[in-house]
């Protein structure tokens, strides 16, 4: 990802409210899909390619129509848009991540990602029964606990180790710790992002949790009846809305033929309940951390952003290459499909966080993992190289 283009713009996205982003299924009665997630890749590429449409003056019928019939995007937008603006059909875009300010006047940030799958932290002992503790012991229980890596066992070390069979010729995870652990929460700084990646631990403030990012605001509603404008009888929902702490927005890259395509798009129609962000041009990208193997060392990939795998979870470009893996629980997703105006089918995507461990790059690596161009244009599959010792 540090192979940033002349031509890759970095955004900031910053609410103008609070915003609200869920699948495609529908309102029901005490699900969980009332309450807000964070932004899917499709959501904001989607969001970007309506905003640069309509600016270019396309033809939303026209383009609808084409896309009923079959057609790719990319072969679509020609014949609906002017011949300088055809490129949208291909537009690449990256993210969207959580990022904050520095200094927002010299426009210093920082990108924070999510905690690698690899990362534990020690389990703290169970509150019941336990003794009542002093203020001093009060504040030590406060402190961040520590953290561990966890890494492919050394081969021959697990007799009767049995696999399940999309895990054959793979090797287990093991960590050098004798008491109980959990996986770590939360997200990792830009110093923590290199320290991981270079094969180290993120601890103390290099760890952010995600409640010092964003919230949830929940709101309750009342259903109405459209004829009468009355209240309709047990029709009472709740939902919760996403909501940025301050000084924190969404971070995104888009590749453009030149920057002044984004002129006059300062506002951007984001996720569902017609929730708007304000677009700002950042003056440089991201300078996103790598590290590459030297002395013995072996390449490992982290996902940045969620990827949707041929093959559940195993990426089709490391077929030859991948040592292990740590995958989180899948993400279930689905969105709206213009042309068939309803509901895409759910799909299952590995999270972000997801961690592959390799013998090697492969010949053609390109920062991402992405198995179609559709989904790379969208973003999906986002990740960075880094090092970890087979000891």
């Amino acid at each position: 990802m540090n192979t940033v283009s002349a031509n890759t713009i970095g955004l900031c996205l910053e609410p103008l409210d609070v915003l609200f982003f869920r699948d495609g299924r529908p309102f029901l009665s005490g699900t969980e899909n009332m309450v807000s997630g964070l932004p899917l890749p499709q959501t904001l590429a989607g969001a970007l390619r309506t905003a640069l449409l309509r600016s270019a003056g396309c033809d939303f019928k026209r383009l609808r129509q084409a896309l009923e019939t079959g057609q790719p995007l990319a072969q679509a937008v020609p014949a609906v848009c002017p011949p300088a603006y055809h490129w949208i059909g291909q537009l690449a875009v990256r993210g969207p991540w959580l990022a904050r300010w520095i200094d927002a006047r010299k426009q210093t940030y920082e990108v924070l990602v999510p905690m690698p799958a690899i990362v534990h932290r020690a389990k703290p002992a169970g509150a019941c029964h336990a003794p009542a503790l002093s203020q001093k012991e009060t504040e030590a229980k406060r402190q961040p606990a520590q953290c561990f890596r966890l890494a492919p066992l050394p081969e021959g070390r697990l007799p009767g180790w049995d696999p399940p069979a999309d895990q054959r010729g793979l090797r287990p995870l093991w960590l050098k710790h004798l008491g109980p652990t959990e996986p770590a929460q939360g997200y990792l700084t830009r110093d923590g992002l290199e320290q991981f990646l270079r094969g180290g631990i993120p601890q103390g403030d290099a760890v952010v949790c995600s409640g010092d990012l964003f919230g949830l605001d929940h709101r309750t509603g009342i259903g109405i009846t459209p004829d009468r404008l009355a209240v309709e009888k047990s029709q009472i929902f709740g939902r919760g809305f996403l909501v940025l702490n301050p000084g924190v927005f969404l971070y995104a890259e888009i590749s453009l033929p030149e920057a002044s395509a984004l002129d006059g798009i300062d506002i951007l129609a984001l996720g569902g309940e017609g929730r708007r962000v304000a677009v700002r041009r950042l003056d440089e990208p991201f300078a996103w951390p790598e590290a590459f193997p030297s002395d013995g060392e072996k390449p490992l990939l982290l996902l940045t952003t969620p990827c949707v795998f041929e093959a559940g979870w195993r990426p089709r470009a490391l077929a030859n290459c991948l040592v292990a893996a740590a995958v989180p629980a899948p993400l279930a997703f689905s969105g709206w499909d213009l042309a068939r105006g309803g509901p895409k089918p759910t799909r299952f995507a590995a999270a972000a966080g997801t961690v592959f461990f390799l013998d090697s790059l492969p010949p053609d690596w390109q920062s991402t993992v992405a198995e179609t161009d559709e989904d790379r244009q969208l973003g999906w599959g986002c990740c960075l190289a880094g090092v970890w010792n087979d000891e």
